[in-house]
């Protein structure tokens, strides 16, 4: 009796490595040994194995995935990525809300990897992040979702602004609240610069803050049941900036202009 396809995939880091090797492209077997560090006698049977189960083809020398090899390594691309992405912390993203995210992004979840879980100090947690705040200024844009404003806003918009920065900011109703009682006159001043666009979200922000630079995203998220928690996430690559895109579009679509400034 055959092995199931759960057994195949899994059950071997090297079939399992094989698999993901040829995602790129057939590869010939002197290419897979030196990738797998092995010799033809402890790679051959697993080969076999392979073939057995009509995931890859071997002509002559030359190993190639088949066409349902192709589907199920796509699939299992995201799986591993993901778990090396919760891998990172589990505690951390377990106790996270992400019921918010879109579906079809948090199928992407593994773009965030690698992604590091920041625990800043007491005296920092009414600060920018210093390290994105850094990379904001050597950026073209920022776009950032939030529900809060740090308590020199004013001051840090202007500093972008000044470096050539264009800011695009989503705000929660309640931050548009707030913002229209107590900070009107400074977004007043703000906005005559040209360089930020302020929108409000017609969506719950149940996190407080995700934004994106050219360079990294940074996520604060909130606990189940929406509690606080200091802890930040900063992820920089090219994957996540494109997650990070697209998750602020996600709300853009879903935002509209502060007119009301």
């Amino acid at each position: 009796m055959k092995k199931s396809l759960i057994e195949v995939i899994f059950m071997s880091e090297k079939r399992k490595k094989v698999l993901l090797l040829l995602q790129d492209g057939p590869m010939r077997m002197d290419a897979l040994l030196n990738a797998l560090n092995t010799n033809r006698q402890g790679l051959l049977p697993q080969i076999k194995i392979l073939e057995d189960h009509h995931l890859i083809t071997k002509e002559g020398d030359l190993c190639s995935l088949t066409t349902i090899g192709e589907q199920l390594v796509k699939r299992m691309s995201s799986l591993l990525g993901i778990a090396e992405v919760l891998d990172n912390d589990i505690d951390y993203w377990g106790s996270r809300e992400l019921a918010f995210i879109p579906p079809g992004l948090l199928e992407r979840l593994y773009e965030l990897e690698p992604c590091t879980i920041i625990e800043p100090d007491m005296s920092d947690l009414y600060e920018m992040n210093r390290t994105f705040s850094e990379k904001v200024r050597i950026s073209e844009s920022m776009n950032m979702v939030t529900t809060f404003l740090y308590p020199d806003f004013f001051d840090l918009f202007s500093d972008y602004m000044k470096h050539g920065v264009k800011i695009s900011l989503i705000v929660s109703t309640e931050l548009a609240d707030k913002i229209m009682t107590d900070y009107r006159d400074e977004f007043r001043e703000l906005m005559q610069n040209n360089s930020i666009s302020v929108f409000v979200s017609d969506l719950e922000i149940p996190f407080l803050s995700i934004a994106q630079n050219d360079h990294c995203i940074f996520l604060r998220l909130l606990k189940k049941e929406l509690a606080f928690d200091s802890k930040q996430v900063m992820c920089c690559s090219q994957h996540a900036r494109r997650w990070g895109k697209d998750f602020f579009n996600y709300y853009l679509e879903n935002s509209r202009p502060f007119t009301e400034i």
